[in-house]
């Protein structure tokens, strides 16, 4: 099953970065809270690429993606709503389908849409049994509550890139103001203009002043700051403006 709005939704998938990433413990927690809760031996954390389903989180399996054909999370992410399998064996959109018919034999799977605030499915959050059971209404909220949270924590780290990016990006610009700015002076000097060239260095402090509040800033956000970070913001070439 593929969605009307496929290409925006694996641009969407694209732009949270997710894909491939190390295993991580903020969504191990999740799959292991959610298997604990409804009683499963299985949970993922699936999001779904073009031609495969790639698990962000596996709790009570090894396998770390699947092809898309087969899988029921590529279902699960073409409506809104929660998408349930009481029981595999007798469900007609699932009683052929390799996972259930196969070794593995699932009989149960529920899955929440891992829905972005502009309206994408990524993939889902989901448990998987062996045995058919049914869910009640307060379980169907749990999972929901669940797969916001998995959601918000993509938000977070999405957010966290942009704002580093547009930072590194700032410091680029500034960094590129001291150098001009000290060309400037340079030349000034060589001309016999040093109040222009007070002026140029002035100008060229107030960059480098920049750069220093920008990681200063980066420094109280990430509870760090390395030795030489402040000397690396600028040049190496800057040793200010040479007397005449």
């Amino acid at each position: 099953m593929i969605p009307a709005d496929e290409q925006k939704r694996l641009a969407a998938v694209r732009r949270y970065d997710i894909l491939d990433t190390p295993p991580d413990g903020a969504f191990d927690r999740i799959t292991s809270l959610a298997a604990r809760l409804f009683d499963v031996p299985i949970s993922i954390v699936s999001i779904v690429d073009r031609d495969r389903i790639w698990f962000k989180s596996h709790h009570g399996i090894d396998a770390e993606e699947i092809g898309r054909d087969p899988g029921l999370c590529a279902s699960a992410v073409c409506q809104a709503e929660p998408w349930l399998v009481t029981d595999a064996q007798v469900d007609v959109r699932t009683i052929d389908n390799p996972l259930v018919a196969g070794e593995l034999g699932l009989r149960f799977y529920f899955g929440v849409p891992l829905t972005t605030a502009d309206g994408y499915n990524l993939g889902t959050l989901n448990v998987i049994g062996v045995e058919p059971r049914e869910v009640t209404e307060d379980e169907v909220a749990t999972l929901k509550d669940l797969a916001a949270v998995v959601v918000d924590e993509l938000e977070v780290r999405l957010s966290a890139r942009r704002k580093l990016e547009e930072r590194r990006q700032r410091a680029l610009e500034l960094n590129d103001d001291v150098v001009q700015g000290l060309a400037l002076a340079e030349l000034a000097l060589q001309s016999g203009q040093p109040d222009r060239a007070h002026a140029a260095v002035s100008d060229t402090l107030r960059a480098a002043q920049s750069i220093v509040g920008e990681l200063l800033e980066a420094a109280g956000e990430q509870g760090k700051l390395q030795p030489g970070d402040l000397v690396r913001a600028i040049p190496a070439s800057v040793s200010g403006p040479r007397a005449s």
